[in-house]
């Protein structure tokens, strides 16, 4: 389901893990504190906060009084009042002795009885590729006659040159996709290509592959993996898969430039904020030419012009073979990227596809298509000598895995370099986790490794039942997303929208996917059905903690954001309504009123 972390090598038009510096080693040294300590719950990485910053600094910049306060620490969950001075917290709990803190210049800020709380962070999210996919026309529709109404009416209102879109689900189709007919029907002259919601296949028209280049004799980028769908004659059908075949074809048609990129991220940095969103790991960038720092540069740009609303974790990017130069190009990266919000940590796995397609890796094959597994763009020898690597140089993996084989592989290769390579904090993860064998699920827990799930994906929706649970069939299909599992046996959780890719609905709301985790049903839908096992279903609190300190420690940054404590950064939110003891089928409809990064105000409604 996650597209755009395959996205990296392609973008060919396009023209802090932390160096070893004194804050980074005193960091370090924090972590492993933290970690040597942890038990295995939830709320494990919590710790103590001092309940008071010395008032001989100076007086508070806000004050936040008057409401419910969730710290999201296990040592002191509520407060009566937050003191922030500069970029950090320095008073929780009291609110006399908030106000003691209080200057001529200090504003308080009346919650009214509102709820504030830690802001929001993404363990796992595309805003570059989110942005530029979710522009042009919303195919996120009932069916493909609605689809098709759309794209009509979208080409009529834009006259000239390509057309694209986003939003289109398999379950509109046939299991063999969508074909190009279709769209001849109402563009027979101009190219046309479309995003699957889950982002990992292409819908295009005739004048699109011809552009493109791609005929009868056109070879598969990635035979079995990513191709070209084709008729009984051989000709392709105009339905693409994975990116390799995907993005060929796009920047075939309307390659784009970094600026262009740029341009779009800006359009949606203030709805980030004002979802809540004051950190992300961005899981996933296209690359300037073939490096994918010319495209995280443009977040330092926005970082240095002072519009950038959160911090970032990037990620490099690894989907295919070769794999030689993966830790040189990391450490570059690594270096090179590095400024106080945005720094490049980890080295992202792209291990297999989706199930819609048929592409996400599984161990024992398709219900509905019983000759076929799947697949990876490694061979398991491959994935331990790239992990290897990777965790001998010290940096961290974060494993696309929609498939269970995916999954058991990846833990298998970190259990192999645990035992290889010398003892140091790790803090990988794996992510998306539709289906985790029994057996696998404990080893989280054991080998200390995140599970990063898209809560949003878990509903009990047309697409998962019409779909998913076709593909796996029992009793598999009664197993999907099982988060709670992992909890209960000891391991950590993240959450993550993983936008602009998903099931049923593409979202960048962190309180839609909390809701959906907390549910397991469609949003807006309260009588809708209960994804099974139901069971599975997380509290309010589990769902916060996985998207606040769940995805703070999966990210090393647990010292500095996650909750509300004394000493960590003022990174805050305040809701106009409590979550945690309202219906949770009204979670959704909650107003962020008030997002702080750093200290200072990035959104106000």
């Amino acid at each position: 389901m996650c597209i755009a972390c395959d996205w990296a090598p392609h973008f060919e038009a396009f023209g802090q893990r932390r160096t070893l510096s004194r804050r980074s080693i005193l960091r370090g040294g924090a972590a492993l504190t933290a970690t040597a300590a942890f038990a295995p719950a939830f709320l494990a990485t919590d710790v103590s906060a001092q309940e008071t910053a010395s008032a001989a600094d100076g007086p508070a910049d806000f004050i936040f009084r008057n409401g419910s306060i969730y710290t999201v620490s296990s040592a002191a969950p509520s407060a009566e009042a937050v003191a922030i001075r500069g970029k950090t917290i320095v008073h929780v709990g009291d609110e006399a002795g908030a106000m003691a803190m209080a200057g001529p210049k200090t504003e308080i800020i009346d919650l009214n009885g509102r709820l504030l709380m830690p802001g929001f962070v993404e363990g796992h999210t595309h805003p570059f590729l989110g942005a530029f996919l979710t522009s042009g026309v919303d195919l996120q529709l009932a069916n493909s006659a609605e689809a098709l109404a759309a794209i009509e009416e979208y080409a009529k209102a834009h006259p000239t040159g390509p057309i694209r879109g986003f939003g289109w689900r398999v379950d509109m189709f046939p299991a063999e996709g969508p074909t190009r007919a279709d769209l001849d029907r109402i563009l027979p002259d101009r190219p046309a290509f479309f995003f699957a919601i889950d982002g990992h296949s292409l819908w295009a028209n005739s004048k699109a592959l011809e552009m493109a280049g791609v005929s009868r004799e056109t070879p598969d980028p990635i035979p079995g993996f990513s191709y070209y769908a084709r008729d009984q004659k051989g000709d392709p059908t105009g339905y693409v898969l994975e990116v390799n075949a995907v993005l060929g074809l796009v920047n075939a048609v309307e390659p784009i430039t970094a600026e262009t990129m740029a341009k779009l991220l800006e359009t949606w940095l203030p709805k980030a904020a004002a979802a809540g969103i004051t950190t992300v790991f961005d899981a996933g960038v296209p690359p300037v030419g073939s490096d994918q720092g010319g495209i995280i540069e443009r977040y330092i740009d926005a970082e240095k012009r002072g519009v950038l609303p959160f911090r970032v974790s990037c990620s490099y990017s690894v989907k295919s073979m070769p794999i030689d130069n993966t830790v040189e190009t990391m450490k570059d990266l690594n270096k090179r990227m590095a400024s106080e919000l945005v720094h490049v940590d980890v080295v992202k796995i792209v291990g297999d596809g989706s199930q819609g397609g048929y592409t996400a890796w599984l161990i024992e094959p398709y219900a509905d298509k019983p000759d076929s597994t799947g697949g990876s763009p490694f061979t398991e020898e491959q994935w331990h000598e790239l992990i290897g690597m990777v965790d001998a140089a010290g940096f961290d993996v974060h494993v696309h895995a929609c498939g269970e084989r995916t999954a058991r592989v990846a833990l298998d290769a970190i259990e192999k370099a645990i035992a290889t390579n010398p003892p140091r904090d790790r803090r990988n993860a794996i992510a998306h986790l539709v289906y985790v064998e029994d057996s696998d699920a404990p080893r989280f827990a054991k080998l200390n490794v995140t599970a990063e799930f898209s809560a949003n994906w878990s509903s009990a929706d047309p697409d998962t039942l019409g779909n998913m649970v076709v593909r796996y069939g029992q009793p598999r299909a009664s197993k999907l997303y099982r988060t709670k599992t992992i909890l209960n046996q000891g391991g950590r959780v993240s959450f993550g929208t993983d936008w602009p890719a998903a099931g049923y609905f593409s979202t960048y709301e962190p309180l839609k996917s909390i809701q959906v985790g907390v549910t397991r049903q469609l949003i807006g839908q309260p009588d809708a059905p209960v994804l099974s096992p139901a069971d599975e279903r997380l509290t309010v609190e589990e769902a916060i903690h996985a998207n606040t300190m769940g995805a703070a420690y999966q990210l090393r940054m647990e010292d500095q954001i996650g909750s509300i404590e004394v000493g960590k950064m003022a990174d805050l939110i305040v809701l106009d309504r409590n979550i945690l003891t309202i219906d949770p089928h009204e979670i959704h409809k909650t107003r962020v009123d008030l997002g702080m990064m750093n200290g200072v105000v990035r959104h106000k409604a």
